[in-house]
């Protein structure tokens, strides 16, 4: 286990290394959001601990927060571990040749059960961090607060990723040979619906009828709030022992956690070897064998394309087909419709007692409406050109150019992208009932921000290809993903605050829809307009630039 560990590692460690530049701007961005997030923690649980009206429950509201973040992060974990523990630990292109090497398969499959930890869980315990260090250096804790919350944290998150793998490991023997996949991604989006729609049953946009400018009415919400007794979750158990070291004292929920943490993991990685050794797993990869079809003629749209484009209409005719028959690519659709609906619905369900609130709303909500955006092209944008695989070899032997390739992902990606920020922002405006000015604000904000997160995903996917993966999910946790994300925020903050003038100008009633045919408001547009050109072609340019000169090498 320790020499096939090192050997991950230090592959792993010469693919960062390689791009030393990638590394660098991504640790900046990465430890920008990092010191940001510890920061708001810090002032937050000193605003609560210091707030005159609840210093004798102060401590119950901030454990109760911890482990409300815990549970959110659980959760998180929970809904996208499936679909990674079937790549990962049954269909990673690797797992054949460790096999064959002079190590012991316990041994393999605890290295597969450990990437899939890192996968699932690696950024919700990294983002997890701050937190912990947030309420630590704001409560004066010691040394021992960030030992035993960290480990209660890395426990915490094992037990997702046991369930998770438990179940694939169910599904890959139930499930027909060639349809595993499928069956998890509808197990999948069956499991986050019905949680979704759980937390919708709550109502909780009920806390926002609450009158915080009454002291007493927000001193009975605060103590009702610390009576929300979970101890028979995990969460709770990972905040009843981090609080308990703040005293000094180890609580017994800490070794509850470690024995189930540890001990789910030993156990996946050995039901996965038995698993493999008396052939439980069905064929993940190879279709069915299918009945015979009729030939029939080429499609409409698709001649058009290729006749149209040429070479590049050739490439997104075949990659229009394969998405679509790429379960892992268009599941990914039907689950991101299931959290737009729930926004939907939250967003409705706001109280908007007049026209100025609903106004200042839906100006914050620019920035959420590019967040959201920035997630979807991280999933389904940045791995377009990685997604070739080592069948990328077939172009090179063809007279197909780089800036074929990634003209082609683009227009790929596209309109999906622009179809997502037309739904986000007119939902905005109907929901909300957003006056003209901010209507054509929203609309601008999401179909710019559209255009600008495909071109940055599909550029920046392509300088940084990884063709060698061993699965697709960790396309999503390499530099240049981190880099997409970073600029993808950047941007997202620039044109709110770009946008921010006519929020402004609509709340105080100065200006209606007339706002960006004036001077000031040509001005602006222009410069959202020139802001969104430069994050669309510059990042494409440059992906154009590095995937010649990988073909080159």
């Amino acid at each position: 286990m320790t020499q096939l560990l090192q050997l991950r590692l230090t592959g792993s460690l010469r693919a960062v290394l390689a791009r030393p530049v990638w590394l660098t701007v991504s640790a900046l961005l990465l430890g920008s959001v990092l010191v940001a997030a510890y920061a708001a923690v810090s002032y937050g649980t000193r605003w609560v601990k210091n707030y005159p009206l609840i210093e004798s429950i102060a401590p119950a509201v901030i454990q109760r927060s911890l482990e409300g973040m815990f549970l959110v992060l659980m959760a998180t974990v929970l809904f996208s571990v499936l679909i990674a523990s079937i790549g990962i630990i049954y269909g990673s292109q690797d797992l054949e040749f460790l096999l064959a090497q002079p190590v012991r398969p316990a041994q393999v499959f605890g290295l597969k059960v450990a990437e899939l930890f890192v996968n699932a869980a690696g950024l919700p315990l990294l983002f997890t961090l701050p937190v912990l260090a947030g309420i630590g250096v704001a409560l004066d804790a010691s040394v021992g607060f960030y030992v035993v919350s960290f480990v209660a944290t890395v426990a915490l998150y094992a037990l997702p990723v046991t369930a998770g793998a438990l179940l694939a490991l169910l599904l890959v023997r139930i499930s027909p040979a060639g349809r595993v996949k499928e069956v998890a991604t509808a197990v999948s989006i069956a499991a986050a619906a019905a949680a979704l729609l759980g937390v919708r049953a709550l109502r909780p946009e009920q806390l926002l009828n609450l009158d915080l400018a009454d002291g007493e009415a927000f001193e009975v919400f605060l103590t009702a709030f610390t009576r929300l007794e979970i101890g028979w979750l995990p969460p709770a158990w990972a905040g009843n022992a981090s609080w308990a070291a703040l005293d000094g004292q180890l609580h017994p929920a800490l070794l509850a956690l470690l024995l189930l943490g540890s001990l789910g993991m030993v156990m996946t990685a050995g039901l996965s070897r038995l698993a493999f050794a008396r052939g439980w797993v069905r064929s993940i990869d190879t279709q069915p064998v299918g009945r015979r079809l009729k030939a029939r003629k080429q499609p409409w749209w698709e001649r058009q394309l290729v006749h149209r484009l040429g070479t590049v209409g050739a490439i997104l005719v075949r990659d229009v087909r394969g998405f679509f028959r790429d379960v892992q690519q268009w599941s990914q659709l039907i689950v991101l419709l299931a959290l737009a609906g729930v926004y939907f619905v939250s967003l409705s369900a706001i109280p908007v007692p007049n026209q100025q609130f609903s106004d200042a709303v839906g100006g914050l909500n620019v920035a959420f409406m590019a967040f959201i955006t920035a997630g979807v092209g991280l999933r389904i944008a940045f791995p377009t050109v990685s997604l070739e695989g080592n069948s990328y070899w077939l172009s090179q032997t063809q007279p197909v150019r780089a800036r074929e390739i990634v003209l082609a992902k683009f227009l790929l990606v596209l309109p999906l992208m622009l179809l997502l920020g037309l739904v986000l922002g007119a939902a905005a405006i109907m929901l909300l009932d957003l006056g003209d000015l901010l209507a054509v604000a929203s609309l601008i904000a999401a179909l710019c921000s559209a255009v600008a997160f495909s071109g940055l995903a599909v550029g920046l996917g392509a300088a940084q290809p990884v063709f060698n993966h061993s699965n697709p999910n960790e396309l999503a946790m390499s530099p240049a993903a981190f880099t997409y994300m970073g600029f993808a925020l950047l941007f997202g903050a620039v044109i709110t605050i770009l946008l921010a003038r006519p929020a402004w100008s609509a709340i105080s009633a100065e200006a209606d829809a007339t706002y960006f045919l004036s001077p000031e408001g040509l001005v602006l547009l222009a410069a959202v307009l020139l802001l969104t050109a430069v994050t669309t072609l510059l990042p494409l340019w440059h992906g154009v630039k590095q995937l010649d000169r990988f073909e080159q090498r």
